[in-house]
């Protein structure tokens, strides 16, 4: 490191260990840091202390607060800023922002110089996203550019927001006109390859429109492989922003859609005013334009039309009509369905109900994409539906980016129905209109003729109109019907139980009704009964009756049936869904359960997991569940910045009792402490909060033994006195006290424990045995378990296990292969089987063969899919060989970090563990800290115990010695 650096790194040290330069440029300079107080890999750019100031400091920093105000998905959120004083006289600001992985639009634009249309199209559009957001509170960003957007996770996010102007304030006068003059360009105003022509004339009056001006350039750029204007100077730069012609893209790059080019062309207009008014406009003209169909795809159909008529004059005639290549009228393919306005007796479900009815109905046919109906009920809000309010459609229609809109109204009297239904394209402009009528007690068919009715008006194919029976898909029963719509109804405000009794009720009336049983068991998993019996049943159900489903509702049952059973594979279904269908709210939902509950098998990031749930807000941010697991872990990772982002939307939205349960289990993290009564009404309301700020204090960098069981000692006795929690409790308290190499008391507990659950007692010494923890005079009690258990699977894997974990290795795998290969394996419970085929590979890794052994033992874990503590103990064996090996280190670090939170036998081995594979990595820091952290926590070890207090001191000299001065 350089003079400034050393420095820097020595005023930060209390929060900020900096631990390589990632980049650098004129204005600022990039590190990534680990920062100590969330245990968490940061990017800390540092401006360059001549571009400050003392005068721009506090500017500087009322800037940079108002862009960590903003809180978009795809804005990379400012965590920390400040200003650190390197002793010269120069204050130096700073602001700390995620570390992401992955690699910025410039980065990708090196590598590939041009991207897929469709790419720059979704990239543009995601920006745009932000930009609009940003503007909408307030913030001009000011120096769009590749290096200012990242691409991670499949999406893009755009960082630096508030900071150009933030330099700009903090710029003496004298710097500034040389800034204007561009004698360091970017630095105060932009830059200059995407620098609009007002922030190169240095107008004083920069709004919103020079971002669009700026993303013009950068979509020009992702599509023609170079920025629009170019020149050997910045000054011949800014002379063609100011002068040329705007240059045609579709004239570098044929394919282009001339209907793209003409967006690129206004968002890049010479003057402001000639540009798109705001970014949500821009955007969504550019998401219209990207559905266009390429020049290269126009010039294919005209020579398959040219062949055509070719063959036609050939034949002896010439058709009367051409075809347009489309099967239905452009501006139906993206349709929203309003609210119905329903009167009469019967009917009041239809209200809503026909949304469900005719999305479904239509979705699909002739290439129609339907607006998912959660998601247009929110825009449309709580007002009442009528047929004549055509103008809050047809806005709802725009804000949904949909083509067209459907309003209608369903009237029953004298035991019959009439549905009527408009269709509207978002001009204004009437597409096509309804009317029809029947039985009351035949309203599925009703539905179906008006779908086929409105479909005519918009066909546009030679090709017949195709059947459509919504009946066939869902239910002839009006009852099922009318409870299955009424739980939709319950499920968009997230009323679980109330929604999960309404679709109870249509399961009643129809057996058979695919959609009520998925619906079911979906609610089971918001009402806490995820892999209970029943929703297992409703799972199975689902599935019995598939044939009914529509085929992207069997798809999203295929993954959650892998979610409901707990299996890793879940995560990779559901991500393959959500590839297809990018705006399904409830994909993105379930991806986002699944990563969550099975984390323990595919250990993620917090921030990868809350990436998921981000993309669900982004389409439908009243879907509160969707902020729970975000808080689970802010709460379990002490993230203070991630709890304050997600808590105020779950306030507003989640009942009192359970914001209070939040509020306590944030109060023990974070103060102040909560009165024993609210931690009692936070257990009794929902546990988990408190379990997780319990658990949450392994994280703390100063985490000692005493610090870690005061919680759970708080806890218990608070507990209800009932055998149930008390055992539980007991438990617990002992895993702590074992995990932390306090055995003599952990014994204590075991054996109070031994009156009320002498299973479970002795279960937790046989794997205190098993990892080390407790004395080998304790190694009667593992055998005893072991013995103890009935004949059959169970008993054979276990036998194995002592066996390879004593050293008879060749032994264990000829029990394991011989229960494999039996005759009753086939009935062999498939969590063991998963078990057994883990356990092999472990004894083949022992053998020697790592690679094979470490690819079994994946194999197995995965198809377990047993309960987190049954496969802890093989999961830390793969942990620790993926941590050992240089090509899968970063994999073995990232098990290590995040798939035991919840054990506390075994979370400070793997601070050891991490030790150890950090200082194998070369990064020392982390190493040390590692190190420490573990030593902290054993710090009242038994004295029998002391030999990994020893090789955790021992590394820690070694890498002390090591350390350059």
């Amino acid at each position: 490191m350089s003079d400034v650096p050393e420095k820097l790194a020595s005023a930060l040290a209390d929060r900020y260990v900096l631990e390589r330069e990632v980049g650098a440029g004129g204005m600022a300079t990039v590190y990534q840091a680990r920062d100590l107080r969330h245990k968490r890999s940061v990017a800390l750019k540092v401006i360059q202390p001549e571009l400050s100031g003392p005068a721009g400091v506090a500017r500087f920093l009322q800037e940079i607060e108002l862009a960590a105000n903003l809180q978009h998905p795809h804005i990379l959120p400012v965590f920390d800023s400040g200003v650190v004083d390197l002793g010269d006289g120069s204050p130096m600001p700073y602001f700390v922002m995620p570390f992401v992985e992955g690699e910025t639009l410039r980065q990708r634009l090196q590598r590939d110089r041009r991207l897929p249309i469709d790419l720059a199209v979704a990239i543009a559009s995601e920006v745009a996203d932000a930009l609009a957001y940003a503007h909408a509170h307030g913030v001009v960003h000011r120096d769009v550019k590749p290096e200012n957007i990242l691409l991670t996770g499949g999406h893009a996010v755009v960082a630096d927001f508030g900071v150009a102007k933030a330099i700009q304030v903090g710029v003496s006068p004298e710097k500034a006109e040389a800034s204007t003059r561009l004698t360091r360009a970017g630095i105060a105003i932009g830059t200059p390859l995407y620098m609009s022509p007002e922030q190169a004339s240095a107008e004083e009056a920069i709004d919103a429109r020079s971002d669009q001006y700026s993303l013009g350039c950068v979509l020009y750029e992702m599509l023609a492989g170079d920025p629009p204007f170019t020149g050997p100077t910045n000054q011949s730069v800014i002379a063609k922003t100011l002068s040329a012609p705007r240059p045609h893209v579709g004239r570098v790059r044929s394919e282009v859609p001339p209907e793209l080019e003409q967006v690129v062309l206004r968002a890049m207009a010479l003057e402001p005013a000639d540009r798109y008014p705001d970014m949500t406009m821009f955007g969504a003209a550019l998401r219209r334009a990207g559905s266009a169909p390429t020049a290269g795809a126009r010039r294919r159909s005209y020579a398959v039309a040219a062949l055509a008529l070719l063959a036609a004059a050939a034949a002896g005639g010439l058709l009367a009509t051409r075809s347009t290549g489309r099967t239905v009228a452009p501006a139906a393919e993206t349709l929203a369905v309003l609210p119905f306005h329903a009167s009469g007796p019967g009917v009041e479900f239809l209200g809503e109900g026909m949304m469900d009815l005719l999305a479904t109905n239509l979705r699909g046919v002739g290439g129609i994409n339907t607006v998912d109906p959660r998601v247009v009920l929110r825009k449309w809000g709580t007002r009442s539906a009528s047929v004549d309010d055509l103008s809050h459609a047809l806005a709802v229609g725009r804000d949904l980016h949909a083509g067209s809109v459907v309003l209608g109204s369903a009237v029953s009297t004298g035991g019959r129905v009439r549905l009527s239904a408009d269709l509207y394209g978002i001009d204004g402009e009437r597409l096509g209109r309804a009317q029809v009528d029947g039985p009351a007690d035949s309203v599925l068919s009703v539905v179906d003729r008006l779908s086929l009715a409105l479909l005519r008006d918009v066909w546009r194919s030679k090709e017949p109109i195709p059947n459509l029976r919504l009946a066939s898909l869902t239910t002839d029963s009006l009852e099922a019907l009318r409870a299955y719509l009424e739980g939709e109804r319950l499920y968009r405000r997230l009323n679980w139980d109330s929604a999960l009794a309404a679709y109870t009720r249509a399961i009643e009336n129809d057996s058979t009704f695919a959609l009520a049983h998925l619906r079911r068991a979906q609610a089971f998993g918001w009402t806490g009964g995820y892999g209970s019996k029943e929703s297992h049943q409703s799972v199975e159900s689902a599935v019995r009756f598939a044939n009914r489903l529509p085929a992207r509702d069997r798809r999203l049952l295929v993954g959650y049936r892998l979610f409901d059973q707990g299996k890793p594979a879940s995560i990779d279904s559901l991500r393959a869904f959500v590839t297809a269908f990018p705006a399904d709210v409830e994909g993105w939902y379930e991806l986002g359960e699944s990563m969550y509950h099975i984390r323990a098998y595919r250990p993620t990031p917090p921030d990868s997991v809350s990436a998921v749930f981000d993309s669900v807000l982004r389409r439908d941010s009243t879907l509160f569940p969707a902020l729970v697991h975000p808080l689970d872990l802010a709460l379990l990772y002490r993230d203070r910045a991630r709890f304050d982002r997600y808590f105020p939307g779950f306030k507003r939205t989640a009942p009192a009792a359970e914001v209070s349960a939040v509020e306590a289990a944030a109060g023990i993290i974070w103060g102040p402490e909560p009165s024993d009564s609210a931690i009692l009404n936070g257990l009794e309301t929902q546990g988990s909060w408190i379990m997780e700020a319990a658990f949450s204090v392994y994280q703390s960098e100063g985490a000692t033994s005493d610090s870690v069981l005061r919680p759970f000692n708080k806890v218990q006795g608070l507990s209800p006195r009932t055998p149930i929690f008390l055992s539980h409790g007991l438990a617990v308290r002992g895993q702590v006290l074992a995990g932390t190499g306090r055995w003599r008391e952990a014994r204590a507990v075991f054996d109070s424990l031994r009156a009320l659950d002498p299973k479970k007692a002795k279960g937790t010494i046989a794997w205190s045995v098993v990892l080390g923890l407790a004395p080998a005079a304790f190694n009667p009690v593992l055998d005893s378990v072991v013995r103890g258990l009935p004949p059959g699977p169970e008993a054979e894997y276990a036998s194995a296990m002592v066996d390879v974990l004593r050293g008879r290795v060749s032994e264990g795998r000829r029990i394991l292969a011989r229960a494999l290969g039996s005759r009753d394996s086939a009935a062999m419970p498939e969590s063991i089987r998963g078990l057994m085929i883990a356990g092999d590979g472990w004894a083949q890794l022992l053998q020697g063969d790592s690679a094979g052994g470490i690819s079994r033992m994946r194999a197995g874990l995965d198809r377990s899919a047993a309960p987190n503590e049954e496969t802890a103990f093989t999961r830390l064996q793969l942990a620790l060989n993926l941590a050992a090996r240089s090509d899968t280190r970063a994999e073995g670090i990232s098990w290590l970090r995040y798939g035991f939170d919840f054990l506390p036998l075994y979370k400070p081995l793997t601070f050891l563990a991490l030790g150890h594979a950090y200082e194998a990595a070369g990064v020392r820091d982390s190493a040390t800290q590692a190190y420490t952290h573990f030593l902290r926590l054993w710090d009242k070890a038994d004295p029998q115990l002391q030999g990994r207090v020893r090789e955790a001191r021992s590394a820690l000299e070694e890498l002390n010695r090591e350390q350059p001065r």
